[in-house]
């Protein structure tokens, strides 16, 4: 049990890792100076994620990571909303809920 929950750290944190990575590549598609720095440091950002979702595949079953890196979705969501300014709609945070409830299912 302590393996399969070390294991769900990682799948999240793995998660979070590649939504930032999502935010860095944004802004480096979207700013005119500095770009190359804003999309290097995203594909850093996926270096580490790879790293920890590997690590998590070693203590879970597959079909459990593999939804568990739904959550992106989620963290995208919020992170776009926080620090982007970007809308979202009802309708979006109704499927961001969806996806979350999912991912807590799968890992009960």
């Amino acid at each position: 049990m302590k393996g399969e929950f070390t294991g769900v750290v990682l799948a999240v944190a793995a998660v979070a890792v590649e939504s930032v990575a999502q935010l860095l590549l944004k802004v480096g598609a979207t700013r005119q100076t500095g770009a190359r720095a804003w999309i290097g440091l995203g594909a850093l950002a996926y270096g580490i994620e790879i790293t920890l979702y590997t690590f998590a595949l070693h203590l879970l079953d597959v079909s459990v990571a593999f939804p568990l890196g739904s959550l992106c979705f989620v963290g995208v969501a919020v992170l776009s909303k926080l620090f982007l300014g970007e809308k979202v709609s009802r309708v979006r945070w109704l499927g961001v809920g969806c996806i979350l409830a999912g991912a807590v299912c799968v890992t009960l």
